[in-house]
């Protein structure tokens, strides 16, 4: 696990609730579920930027589609390969946190996807078995949030608030980040993540809405939200066409011009916002749903 500096978080009485036992996904097949298809824009110059916060079904926490063998196989290489220990980072506080999030992913997934993931007990210790490649993980690990992220086709992302009402980004597995740096942003706070992100319109649209709906959230309830943006080349885990993901502070304004339409592509993210009970700690889980702008433009009603 990596670590950064200490913030002082505040302190959390954990709740006594249980997120709904999902029913299995309704013919769910690894080979033939297709990604759904998120279009989260809306056409007119009058275009007014909001948060775009719902109420979200506990069934429809976590989705998974045909795309999973893809996505898994990316992940693999990235969470195990020379930069790992930059794409996945814990602070000590965040431990039990990333902990009740692998407990908390592994019950779901058992549930909703049995064709896909079982359990498996030893004498000694509760494991999750992914069905299609035999892979067996533990639930208690030491590094529950990586193997939390290798299971589905989303990266996560914990962040638990300070004594000063701020989150804090202090735990995440960000293998598929696109145009940022989990390492660039660790330990900051939310609002800190968006203005250094230059996020449009954020200190006078979104800022004061974000902050108020984070502090007053409760883990009753989960939420979900959608962004998208267009990337100017093929690459799902990091954005060539801005610089190296070794450089310090590249982001989609550093985007080459004028790139032919063949690699123009449309990326969407599925963020799903959930407070774990046990940790008070807010879970990201955030799907990223990427295909060719020529595909999206012969949708009907897109161009």
């Amino acid at each position: 696990m990596g670590s950064g500096d200490k913030k002082p978080f505040g302190t959390w009485t954990p709740v006594d609730f249980l997120a709904p036992i999902p029913p299995a996904y309704p013919n769910w097949s690894i080979e033939t579920t297709n990604p759904l298809p998120y279009r989260p824009f809306k056409y007119g110059s009058d275009y007014f930027v909001t948060t775009g916060i719902r109420r979200l079904d506990w069934d429809d926490w976590i989705e998974l589609d045909n795309q999973w063998i893809r996505y898994q196989n990316i992940k693999l290489a990235r969470l195990f390969g020379e930069r790992a220990s930059r794409l996945c980072m814990t602070v000590p506080e965040a431990c039990d946190a990333a902990l009740e999030t692998m407990e908390s992913v592994s019950e779901y997934l058992v549930c909703r996807y049995p064709s896909l993931f079982q359990f498996k007990y030893s004498a000694t210790q509760k494991q999750i078995q992914i069905k299609a490649t035999g892979e067996v993980y533990r639930i208690h690990s030491d590094d529950p949030l990586k193997y939390a992220a290798l299971l589905i086709q989303d990266d996560l992302a914990l962040v638990i608030e300070g004594v000063d009402g701020q989150h804090y980004l202090i735990a995440g597995a960000i293998p598929l980040p696109g145009f940022w740096r989990l390492e660039d942003k660790f330990n900051m706070s939310l609002t800190e993540i968006h203005t250094t992100g230059n996020v449009p319109q954020f200190r006078e649209k979104l800022q004061e809405g974000m902050e108020r709906f984070f502090q007053k959230m409760t883990s009753v309830k989960a939420f979900v939200r959608y962004n998208y943006s267009i990337q100017t080349d093929g690459e799902l885990t990091w954005s060539s066409s801005i610089g190296s993901e070794e450089t310090f502070g590249r982001g989609r304004k550093d985007a080459r011009s004028n790139p032919c339409i063949e690699n123009i592509h449309f990326r969407s993210e599925r963020q799903a916002l959930r407070r774990l009970p046990r940790s008070g700690a807010i879970l990201f889980t955030v799907r990223t749903y990427f295909l060719p702008i020529i595909d999206i433009s012969q949708e009907l009603s897109v161009p």
